[in-house]
């Protein structure tokens, strides 16, 4: 039935298909576990969280400014990222000087390890922050200190500097990791979230292969110090896209938003009514939707300027600290935690090793083109655009239909089958390659390569949009949880591997990690049938009773 969203918000045509309650009965809070109403009968999908009447509500956003937003952020990780993992391609340049001052291997190894555990390191800096003062502020200023990173970085005159400057650059690239996703989720609906983050993740990483791919052609016409200054030059680029085009996305929104019902709450969007029964309706994607420039002021170019534009909530950043510790012990969210980070610290293991297997005998690669490994990146990021980006989509409303058109979390953890089976085998494979090169071809160590980076992509992917369906008023916590900590547990994987293949050989080491991933993906399977039981007794962890603004951290 046609329906809209009037300036009074309460003269609403009301349907009754798919209700989980009587009609205008808000749900009590211990009861949201996660559950929603998403697929009615009728063939269309419920907009959740259900966006309101404002012009500056972010789910508001025309089409083609959401996806520019996720262009520039898309931008701004792939460039933070590159100029992190990109000097892999470039260490020999360093090395002479550097062995020069009395460094060893594993000094100059440093370079590329601590930057990514400063990754992590700037996700718990950053995201209490942004929960704390809004999202725009703490983003604007790690696109400054991306550049100011990238200027130390050029300008280097030794080791320390370089180090101290890189882990800098860590610290403002790790936003990409946790705020970056966290401002995706916010601009979009349940039911499009893993396409929209799959596409911010595949252009980052295209963006990012490429950039990696042309580091060390780069330098050599330009030198290591050019290529820092080009860091800094796109960086400022970046920032500037960013003032223009990336508005603010945090936004209020009463627990009854999240929950595909039409209820009554105190107030919404700022706005109380009069007395003191707020009609959220639920709306379906072909609903007309009519914004209120009555009640709410209109979206403007000098409103979207703004670099602040909520009061400081410190109680709410500091919350954060104590909820990330929370959800840390979830079983799912620490699950999701120590596979995402295991598969991250198998994929370092991997970028830290294939240089130097692909340069010795008997492959015998040029240093120059080591870093062509790497180009299959880009056939994968298309490859899990689809699988794990429309394919979760599309498999979320297919289930929920058939559960009565309630969406349950657990679905987003179907797609991780296939990239984990082909991570458990690429890791194998890499390090039987790595330890037998004179009976294996090289296109085992390539295949290998990308096979598992592959793998990554599908657990951090059903990680992240598993735990904001679960825990959507625990975004920011579940998100540093998940991709913060992680850059820590990767950081401790790939640190430790050249004692690891010293110890046991590639075979040896590469043959644990693929079993362990194995292990740790297959105890998804407990955690999907278990789900809802899960989130049933720690979803009273994650809510605040108030109906009007529950905390997000």
């Amino acid at each position: 039935m046609d329906t809209k969203v009037t300036a009074d918000h309460t003269e609403l045509a009301l349907d009754n298909d798919g209700d989980l309650r009587k009609e205008g009965e808000v749900l009590p809070v211990d009861d949201f576990d996660g559950d929603v109403n998403l697929a009615p009968a009728d063939g269309t999908t419920y907009l959740i969280p259900a966006p309101s009447p404002d012009p500056r509500d972010p789910l508001n956003l025309p089409l083609y400014r959401k996806l520019i937003l996720l262009g520039v952020v898309a931008l701004f990780s792939s460039i933070g990222l590159s100029m992190v993992s990109g000097l892999g391609g470039l260490l020999g340049i360093f090395i002479p000087g550097y062995v020069a001052e009395g460094k060893t291997v594993a000094d100059i190894t440093n370079l590329m390890t601590y930057p990514s555990l400063f990754m992590g390191i700037g996700n718990l800096v950053g995201m209490p922050l942004a929960l704390a003062v809004g999202r725009r502020p703490v983003y604007l200023g790690s696109c400054i200190v991306m550049v100011v990173a990238s200027v130390l970085c050029a300008t280097q005159k030794n080791y320390e500097w370089h180090l101290a400057a890189r882990m800098v650059l860590g610290l403002a690239a790790g936003q990409s990791e946790a705020l970056c996703p966290l401002m995706v989720q916010e601009t979009f609906f349940l039911h499009e979230r893993a396409k929209y983050q799959m596409i911010f993740s595949a252009v980052g990483n295209i963006l990012t292969t490429v950039l990696v791919l042309l580091a060390s052609y780069i330098a050599a016409r330009i030198n290591a110090s050019g290529w820092y200054g080009l860091g800094a030059g796109l960086s400022g680029l970046v920032f500037i896209l960013s003032v223009l085009f990336v508005p603010e996305t945090k936004y209020d929104r009463p627990l009854a938003a999240y929950q595909g019902q039409t209820s009554r709450v105190g107030a919404f969007a700022g706005q109380t009514a009069e007395n003191g029964d707020y009609l959220v309706r639920r709306i379906t994607t072909t609903d007309v939707r009519e914004l209120d420039t009555v009640n709410f002021k209109p979206r403007t170019w000098a409103s979207d300027l703004r670099v602040f534009v909520y009061k400081p909530d410190w109680a709410e950043g500091t919350r954060t600290i104590y909820r990330m510790l929370t959800v840390m012990f979830f079983p799912d969210i620490l699950w999701g935690f120590l596979l995402n980070g295991l598969t991250l610290g198998v994929n370092v293991a991997i970028g830290t090793t294939y240089g130097t297997i692909l340069e010795d005998a008997p492959y015998s690669w040029a240093a120059q083109n080591v870093s062509f490994a790497n180009a299959g990146q880009i056939i994968v990021s298309f490859l899990s655009l689809f699988i794990l980006g429309w394919g979760s989509d599309w498999i979320v409303k297919y289930f929920a239909r058939r559960n009565g058109g309630v969406h349950q979390p657990q679905y987003r953890l179907v797609p991780l089958i296939f990239p984990a089976i082909v991570g458990v085998l690429a890791s194998i494979l890499y390090g039987q390659a790595a330890s037998h090169p004179e009976h294996i071809h090289w296109f085992a160590i390539v295949f290998a390569v990308n096979a598992y980076y592959f793998a990554f992509l599908g657990a951090n992917q059903s990680a992240i949009v598993y735990a904001l369906d679960a825990y959507p008023t625990r975004s920011g916590p579940v998100l540093v949880v998940i991709c913060a900590y992680r850059g820590i547990l990767s950081f401790g994987t790939s640190y430790a591997v050249t004692p690891f293949i010293n110890l046991r050989g590639y075979d040896g080491a590469f043959t644990i990690y693929g079993i362990i991933t194995g292990a740790l993906a297959a105890i998804g399977i407990p955690i999907y049938f278990l789900s809802s039981r899960i989130r049933s007794y720690c979803s009273k962890y994650t809510l605040q009773s108030s109906d009007v603004k529950p905390t997000y951290s």
